[in-house]
């Protein structure tokens, strides 16, 4: 039996449990809460509070402190998906890190990666780096806490597994989304094999009728993916997971509204053999899912560390030999020059002491280097002061154009000129009535220089009224 911890943020998943690949059986798990900014989007910020926490929960829960697997969910790891000839192992991780070639090769980093579907001599896998130091901070912080880490999984490559190893079995072309209190995480699969994942953030109440919306709109957004890559496949499912089926209709009814007719389920599986709620632990059950060493960063990193030790072995012998040879050369080069090169350097010494000249030039050059500097970084405050002065549409302010629809109106939201600071957006109301009153909400925020509200039209295909509004970001709003 595996131990498994899923790491993002505060909110903590643990999951016991074994998976044999056919069956995935799941005892026990338990939702904790990490101290309050000591872990945020997978990285630890502060490990001491971090160690503490950890060395607490295994010691509350008697969590066995061996056979644990660690799922860390953190945009450090990027992925992506790539087609590729079939390959042995270590060719196809050569080609895997040639295609991140725009990663900064300054820094070390390993590559892992899962298949998702070979046709012939080619084949699709989903591939993943993460700086080394990520994996060895993980490795000495689990260490401290006295827990022995069997592997490290990304939470995108578990969690696609995961999906993959159970409604994949089921659908073709599907959308299976999964929430939890801060993040909506969405996948796409498309004739039978994984094709996209998107991560949101969700600042609403979990069950609530406003995380329906959010909901709702992940699944748009995927739709309308779909089709700006015209994909022709038809959608069969949506499928909700962590989410409380006697819900099952506020999400049903938020989604209908966003256009969709797409029928929409609860996540459940024959192949889980759970004695707890699945739907609390599906990030941590992912974890129970062992694919291999090409998805286990743990076995990766120790791998790449062996062979950096060997060939530093060999290195090292070479160059003694080489260094030795070298030493004697300059050894006895120096000896026959070094006494006519310390009296040369003594004469121009003392040509450079005496030389009034050169001293005032330096001194000139140096001032007006100064001078130039000093310019240069009065220049660059006042750039960034003058830089802060133009608003931005960031997540706060489209945040706050959807409170002010509220109830009154649906929001989706379609540019930002920076020039003008106009928010471009598409608001619908199902009544005249909550038309002005969402007007008059947009009004009262101060963050908008000019609301200009030019009236509606009625739209007969869809029945709702088309508002027309558009609203100009007053200075430094956003910031």
């Amino acid at each position: 039996m595996s131990t498994v911890i899923y790491l993002a943020n505060q909110q903590v998943q643990i999951a016991t449990g074994s998976s044999n690949g056919k069956k995935i059986i799941i005892n026990q798990s338990y939702t904790v809460d990490a101290p309050e900014g000591s872990i945020i989007n997978g990285i630890v910020m502060d490990a001491d509070p971090f160690i503490g926490f950890l060395r607490d929960t295994w010691s509350n829960l008697r969590l066995p402190t061996k056979d644990v697997i660690v799922v860390i969910n953190s945009s450090k790891f990027v992925g992506k998906n790539i087609e590729m000839p079939v390959l042995k192992d270590s060719k196809t991780l050569e080609f895997i890190e040639r295609e991140f070639t725009d990663i900064n090769k300054a820094d070390s980093y390993t590559y892992g990666y899962i298949l998702l579907s070979t046709d012939g001599k080619t084949r699709r896998v989903y591939a993943e780096n993460i700086p080394t130091d990520f994996i060895k901070d993980y490795i000495d912080i689990f260490t401290e806490a006295g827990i022995k880490i069997k592997a490290v999984y990304s939470g995108e490559s578990s969690i696609i597994n995961f999906v993959d190893k159970t409604a994949g079995k089921k659908y073709g072309t599907f959308i299976l989304e999964i929430a939890d209190r801060m993040m909506i995480t969405t996948l796409l699969f498309v004739n039978g094999s994984f094709y996209y994942f998107n991560s949101t953030r969700c600042f609403h109440e979990q069950e609530s009728e406003e995380y329906a919306q959010d909901m709702a709109r992940s699944a748009s957004q995927i739709i309308q993916f779909m089709q700006a890559h015209q994909i022709e496949y038809p959608l069969e499912t949506i499928i909700l997971a962590g989410v409380n089926p006697l819900n099952i209709y506020t999400y049903s009814e938020a989604i209908l509204q966003q256009g969709i007719q797409a029928p929409v389920q609860v996540f459940s599986d024959d192949s889980i053999q759970a004695g707890v709620d699945i739907q609390g632990c599906i990030h941590a059950s992912s974890g129970l899912i062992n694919t291999g060493k090409h998805q286990n960063f743990l076995t990766l990193y120790n791998s790449s560390k062996k062979k950096s030790n060997k060939e530093s072995g060999s290195k090292t012998g070479i160059f003694i030999i080489v260094g030795a040879v070298a030493l004697m050369g300059i050894i006895l080069a120096a000896s026959l020059t070094v006494r006519l090169l310390k009296h040369r350097e003594l004469d121009k010494a003392k040509e450079a002491n005496e030389s009034m000249e050169l001293m005032v030039l330096e001194y000139d050059m140096v001032t007006a280097r100064n001078s130039f500097i000093s310019s240069q970084y009065n220049s660059i405050v006042g750039l960034d002061e003058n830089i802060m002065t133009y608003p931005v549409c960031n997540t706060d302010v489209m945040n706050l154009i959807t409170k002010c629809a509220g109830n009154y109106a649906d929001v989706s939201f379609d540019s930002f000129d920076a020039d003008s600071g106009i928010v471009s957006f598409t608001a619908t109301s199902k009544t005249v009535n909550e038309i002005n009153l969402f007007i008059a909400e947009l009004t009262k925020q101060d963050i908008f220089s000019r609301v200009d509200y030019s009236g509606y039209s009625y739209q007969e295909n869809t029945e709702n009224y088309d508002i027309h509004v558009t609203c100009t970001l007053a200075e430094s709003a956003g910031r």
